[in-house]
């Protein structure tokens, strides 16, 4: 027969295990929305960095190919508009490095989901793996079941509190030259 105390037990244990699932898979849904945003930010920062370059580089092109038709030689107009034309390029160059800086980004999202389920995973193995020790007769006393049920509860909490702790909430990207990116 149950006692207070054990129900009691119970109660907590299957609260705390329906809870912190629920917290740790609505963070797992919150990191994967965040992860959609970032990628479709990247590909449309990536696109249009690549077509402006594709037009600096042709503009680019079509100045030198006006310079080598006529006599070979650059006027100082010539070269400031090449070199407009440059830093042009290079500014391009740099939206397309920040594009890569969210694919990055998006990849320590995946990591923390990653970690965030398996860390999960771990603690409702605790549960699983205790409620085992659980026997349907009677040889186990009601101070045994107490006690399995107490350890058990302690446990998740521990596990599911590491799991808490252990993941930032912040992603952030500085290692790349055009800037630094933080997002979350």
């Amino acid at each position: 027969m149950s006692t207070p105390k054990m129900r009691q037990e119970l109660k907590r244990l299957l609260l705390d295990t329906a809870s912190g699932g629920s917290r740790q898979l609505t963070e797992v849904e919150t990191d994967l929305v965040q992860t959609n945003i970032l990628l479709g930010e990247a590909i449309e920062k990536l696109g249009s960095s690549f077509m402006e370059l594709h037009t600096a580089v042709l503009a680019q092109q079509k100045e030198l190919e006006v310079v080598m038709a006529g006599n070979g030689t650059l006027s100082a107009d010539d070269v400031a508009r090449l070199k407009v034309m440059q830093d042009e390029i290079t500014v391009h160059v740099n939206a397309a490095v920040t594009g890569l800086q969210f694919q990055d980004m998006t990849s320590q999202l995946l990591e923390r989901i990653v970690r965030r389920v398996i860390g999960l995973r771990d603690a409702l193995g605790v549960l699983s793996a205790n409620s085992f020790e659980i026997t349907p007769d009677s040889s186990q006393s009601i101070e045994e079941l107490e006690g399995l049920l107490k350890n058990t509860v302690e446990s998740m909490e521990e596990r599911l509190t590491a799991l808490e702790n252990g993941l930032w909430k912040t992603v952030r990207q500085t290692r790349m030259e055009s800037g630094d990116i933080e997002l979350f």
